[in-house]
């Protein structure tokens, strides 16, 4: 009897045991695995444009050396592209470099680091560093506001020698650029210091071998600094 009464005491605590196990392995393993997550579809993204004017997410003083120019940033717009720009911007990277093209009533372009030294000046224009370490990929979203927008006087975009390879070159649009087909990532705008970007795009200029009107300034504009404000 004694025997059958030890056995059944052991036989409850094993089992006891076993449930705590099992337990202690269930709720272990829900602390560590996550539930699968919905991607977001094109339906999705594209609820987050409620309005036909762009979402302003930070703003950028550009000082240069004829004047200071205000840029709103669409952060929602491109999302990558702001961070990009914002990155570089704190990190001093556009501090010095200049402005290497002037199309005349076209645009002005900026963002090439090989443009602080003149030894490099064969490269102007053909550089830039992205935030990222390589080039992203355009965004370019049919949906969004500044898409709808297009290329208007005072638009801010991102220069490139090709798709999905962008990195720290971007352009400030004038009246004919509004001309353009949509193949470059539209990030923001100017809010305050046109006047500036137009007396940049009326300096003398060293023309191209294709266009005339479209060449490097004769004297060196510089990009001062760049500070960033958030918005939201």
């Amino acid at each position: 009897m004694l025997k059958i009464f030890l056995l059944r005491i052991l036989t409850v605590f094993l089992l006891i045991s076993c449930n705590e196990l099992e337990d202690k392995i269930d709720k272990s393993i829900d602390s560590k695995t996550e539930m699968p997550k919905k991607e977001k579809t094109n339906n999705d993204i594209n609820l987050q444009f409620q309005s036909d004017t762009p979402v302003v997410t930070h703003t950028a003083l550009i000082k240069t050396s004829m004047g200071n120019i205000k840029v709103e940033l669409f952060g929602l717009d491109a999302p990558k592209t702001v961070q990009n720009f914002v990155k570089l911007s704190k990190s001093g990277y556009y501090n010095g470099v200049l402005f290497h093209r002037v199309a005349k009533n076209f645009l002005i372009q900026t963002g090439d680091g090989n443009t602080r030294f003149k030894s490099k000046k064969n490269e102007w224009g053909l550089g830039g560093k992205s935030s990222f370490g390589k080039e992203f990929n355009d965004e370019i979203n049919t949906q969004s506001p500044s898409f709808k927008m297009g290329y208007q006087k005072g638009i801010v975009a991102m220069a490139n020698r090709g798709p999905n390879t962008n990195t720290s070159q971007f352009f400030i649009c004038l009246d004919e650029a509004v001309n353009l087909e949509p193949r470059w990532t539209i990030f923001g705008r100017v809010s305050e210091g046109m006047d500036v970007v137009e007396k940049i795009s009326n300096v003398d200029i060293i023309s191209g071998t294709i266009d005339p009107d479209d060449g490097m300034p004769v004297k060196p504009i510089k990009i001062l600094s760049v500070n960033i404000k958030t918005v939201r």
